[in-house]
């Protein structure tokens, strides 16, 4: 009942909203900050890599960045303060059942005590409450890759091409479909 009355309000308010704006943010964006939200619209442009990272699930394994070499990366930030973000979680656990055999992977990032969200105790907590069991949930701790790709609202998008470049960036809601799209056609 608990998880209806959520996705219910979630999508009430995804009508409403075209992104759940982040009012705590710090005020630290750079030129570099906000080229690295730009999409990557022609392949003859310098492609930015993506850092790597590692970053410790909810589900208590760790996850880089660069284990998933060769393959596309679908990576959404998102807040559990978020109604558009939790209206999304089912199509991003579709996505995630989806891509066995498939060239890209799912994943997805959470930064715990920043931007108003819970601390990693009381998430991990929440999050276990909820059914989505079938992609990882990784916790950005020290906030170092909002910092690094200068997430400041959610949901935010970051797609990452099988040679390790970030390909596109997007920040609010997407839905399942251009989500599928765009990973089709980035390389």
């Amino acid at each position: 009942m608990k998880k209806i009355t959520v996705l219910t309000l979630g999508l009430l308010c995804a009508g409403l909203l075209g992104a759940c704006s982040n009012q705590k943010m710090e005020s630290e964006a750079s030129t570099n900050d906000k080229s690295s939200m730009t999409t990557k619209k022609d392949s003859d442009q310098s492609s930015k890599m993506a850092k790597d990272f590692s970053l410790q699930g909810v589900d208590g394994k760790t996850y880089k960045l660069s284990d998933f070499k060769g393959k596309k990366v679908y990576l959404k930030f998102w807040a559990s303060w978020c109604s558009i973000c939790l209206s999304t979680l089912g199509d991003t656990n579709d996505l995630a059942k989806e891509q066995e055999g498939k060239d890209y992977v799912v994943l997805s990032v959470v930064s715990p005590t920043f931007n108003g969200e819970k601390s990693a105790e009381d998430f991990k907590k929440w999050y276990k409450s909820l059914d989505y069991k079938d992609f990882p949930v990784l916790m950005d701790t020290k906030g170092e890759l909002l910092k690094e790709y200068g997430i400041r609202s959610y949901p935010s998008a970051l797609f990452v091409g099988s040679d390790g470049s970030l390909a596109k960036t997007h920040i609010g809601y997407m839905s399942k479909e251009d989500i599928e799209k765009t990973l089709k056609e980035i390389k």
